[in-house]
């Protein structure tokens, strides 16, 4: 199976610690979506990644739908069968997705140079923040007092959520979020130290 990614994408990194998880090998093929020639462009018609590609060569995407597809092989469950377990750990996973959402907007604000710096609005770049603090909010109270998001085990529930709050660490360090979530940040620094989260990190050896 191929992934078409840009390692630093939280997308990209939820899929991998997914296929971590489940013993299953990816081989990364690293594409700047932006160029031309990117052969993404071929495979999905948004142009976005990841992209996956499996052994039949069958392109599948987004992140979401991508993980669903890995959930299906073989390995441990990290989408439970149960139809409300299952909501409620895509529950998270959209929360999580959506926080990403609004913060990949407040950078793309911040360094796309198709604006000037007098172009650029700090008051959209506000209302998207806002986005992102309702998430932390929601997901402190939901993680508080907890080891993982959805029931006793680790699920892409987990995976999501660390993945989205290591990228605000990384993409938007001038935003800090762990003061007014202080559960949510004592979860991160003991789940992320998870070896098939850790290993997926865009610096880790095998990334």
């Amino acid at each position: 199976m191929k992934l078409f990614c840009s390692l630093p994408s939280p997308f990209a990194r939820k899929v991998r610690a997914v296929a971590a998880e489940k013993g299953l090998a990816l081989e990364l093929i690293e594409v700047d979506v932006l160029d031309p020639s990117s052969p993404v462009a071929a495979l999905n018609p948004l142009r976005k990644v990841p992209c996956l590609v499996d052994d039949t060569g069958e392109a599948w995407f987004d992140s979401s739908v991508i993980c669903e597809w890995l959930d299906a092989q073989p390995g441990p469950r990290l989408i439970p069968h149960d139809v409300t377990a299952r909501l409620r750990v895509k529950r998270i996973e959209a929360l999580a997705d959506g926080l990403l959402d609004a913060a990949v907007l407040i950078r793309l604000e911040t360094v796309w140079n198709g604006r000037t710096p007098e172009q650029r609005s700090a008051a959209w770049m506000e209302w998207q923040w806002l986005k992102v603090a309702g998430a932390l909010g929601e997901l402190e109270r939901h993680v508080t007092g907890r080891d993982f998001f959805e029931g006793d085990a680790v699920t892409l529930a987990d995976l999501t959520v660390a993945s989205a709050l290591e990228w605000l660490d990384f993409r938007l360090p001038d935003r800090p979020w762990r003061i007014t979530a202080p559960a949510l940040a004592a979860w991160l620094v003991k789940f992320s130290k998870r070896p098939s989260f850790a290993a997926s990190a865009p610096n880790a050896p095998n990334a």
